[in-house]
């Protein structure tokens, strides 16, 4: 072989291995970015689910609370008496609602119908699912008892509905929700 096709065949070896090495770097660093992202994305799940379990803790007091204040004394004889009281208590219960909603939105798109390797926030985007359905179907169901109490109060015992009405939910807001879609409807039933 000559000088030159040595020289040249030894460029091309050279180039070759340029390439793949660069391409090596960059996969790697791409990798690496990547878990990089991951993990700060399973930390931000992690931080928004402590706000949302503080909150979501505070719910089923507030629903004894209502069960107590409301349910206990739903009676057609307790409405002149014991209506304003009920307002008060379920606004109390809305409220607590209202916190769980609140903390609950941010973890919507990170979690729902996403995977992750992590164990910790797998398990803290289930509780959040199993939590977020819970609070919001008892909510609903629980203002609907009390309604169809007031609608059986004013149909059967002609009450007073402009002096006692139904208790009124956002309906965009409040509704019966399965929101990751298994066909489960937690504290519905």
């Amino acid at each position: 072989m000559s000088n030159k096709s040595v020289k040249i065949i030894l460029c091309i070896v050279l180039g070759l291995v340029l390439i793949v090495s660069g391409i090596g770097v960059s996969v790697a660093m791409t990798v690496k970015e990547d878990r990089q992202q991951l993990q700060d994305l399973q930390n931000d799940i992690q931080d928004k689910y402590k706000g949302f379990k503080k909150e979501a803790d505070l719910f089923p007091e507030a629903r004894k609370n209502y069960q107590t204040n409301v349910v206990e004394n739903l009676y057609i004889e307790a409405v002149t008496e014991e209506y304003a009281g009920w307002i008060e208590a379920i606004d109390a219960y809305r409220k607590i609602v209202d916190a769980v909603l609140a903390e609950a939105e941010p973890l919507k798109d990170l979690c729902i119908e996403k995977i992750y390797p992590d164990v910790t926030t797998k398990n803290d985007c289930e509780a959040y699912t199993i939590n977020y359905e819970t609070v919001m179907n008892y909510f609903v169901k629980d203002v609907e008892a009390f309604n169809e109490f007031m609608q059986k109060y004013y149909d059967e015992y002609e009450g007073d509905s402009e002096t006692y009405p139904l208790y009124q939910l956002e309906k965009e807001k409040y509704q019966y929700i399965d929101i990751n879609d298994d066909g489960k409807y937690i504290g519905k039933d």
